[in-house]
């Protein structure tokens, strides 16, 4: 007899999760959609539950049981208008990640980590796989649900202040980490403490704002020993892209002034020639990026 043991079975290629047809996507068109109204706050409550563990399943990377639960939740979500219900951010979280399983391969390959510490926008390049220095690495989502860059002050004692605290507190030192906040100040804040009267101009909220972020991540630079990239504020939607081009230039002028920071300046690659909107194949939901614009990000990682 041979002495020659048999050849060990070859892997299965990593693929996307086996997901129900347009997963995450928008219901209206499909048959047996319930009317608007369907759920009470109970069975509201309960579909946010469902929501949510889609949701922290993701973000800690159990990927293969994230789908399942996207599978059995995916015919309970065939209810118009459930975006405009109590249940409307659990609903987008949802309907981002199902989105983002749809084109992830798994299962995911055991790589050094680079961290994306983000809000929802860190989900679009969770666990894609990019090249680093010249060795591919696997990029782990950090997310901090709804920070501003505005809660990062000093003074501020607001709940998604500690989230970041403890969302830090999971990265090791010395971790190579992109920072990926600020939409959420463009979009909510900034234009309303201009109103209000709380800066004289735009220019001159942002320029607090942006203070305040890169003063926190010079910090964490220095105690943490991060090696940290500054990601541009995604020009995702139309109605603040005029901030955000405004935020970005702001931000990179201030990230350049600190050795110790590094940005990524890829921002005019996500847009259009003419500067006016968002690559159209770069658009996941209408709310964040699709995961294709990891290739603009990974090139703009330096080079050592």
């Amino acid at each position: 007899p041979s002495a020659t043991a048999p050849a060990a079975a070859a892997e299965p290629p990593a693929a996307p999760p086996p997901l129900p047809e347009g997963a995450g996507g928008s219901v209206d068109d499909l048959a047996g959609v319930l009317p608007a109204g369907t759920y009470d706050d109970e069975a509201l409550d309960l579909l946010a539950l469902h929501y949510a563990a889609v949701k922290m399943l993701f973000v800690v990377g159990c990927l293969d049981a994230a789908a399942e639960l996207v599978r059995l939740v995916e015919p309970a979500r065939r209810v118009k208008d459930l975006h405009l219900t109590r249940v409307r951010n659990e609903n987008a979280y949802y309907c981002c990640v199902a989105m983002l399983l749809r084109s992830l391969p798994l299962p995911l390959p055991t790589l050094p980590l680079l961290y994306v510490a983000g809000d929802s926008h860190s989900l679009s390049p969770g666990w894609r796989t990019v090249p680093f220095q010249g060795q591919p690495h696997l990029l782990k989502p950090v997310l901090v649900t709804g920070l501003k860059a505005w809660h990062l002050r000093e003074e501020s004692d607001f709940f998604p202040k500690a989230n970041f605290k403890y969302a830090m507190g999971t990265i090791p030192d010395g971790a190579r980490v992109v920072f990926a906040f600020g939409e959420i100040d463009c979009r909510e804040r900034l234009l309303v403490a201009v109103e209000r009267a709380r800066y004289k101009d735009l220019q001159e909220g942002i320029d607090v704002v942006v203070g305040i972020y890169v003063s926190c991540l010079v910090q964490l630079a220095r105690s943490r020993k991060f090696s940290i990239m500054v990601h541009p504020v995604p020009p995702v939607l139309k109605e603040t892209r005029a901030i955000v081009k405004l935020f970005n230039a702001t931000l990179k002028q201030r990230v350049l002034k600190e050795p110790i920071l590094t940005y990524l300046d890829f921002f005019d690659k996500l847009l259009t020639a003419d500067g006016e909107d968002l690559e159209p194949e770069l658009s996941l939901d209408g709310t964040h990026m699709s995961p294709a614009y990891v290739d603009l990000l990974a090139a703009a990682f330096p080079s050592q």
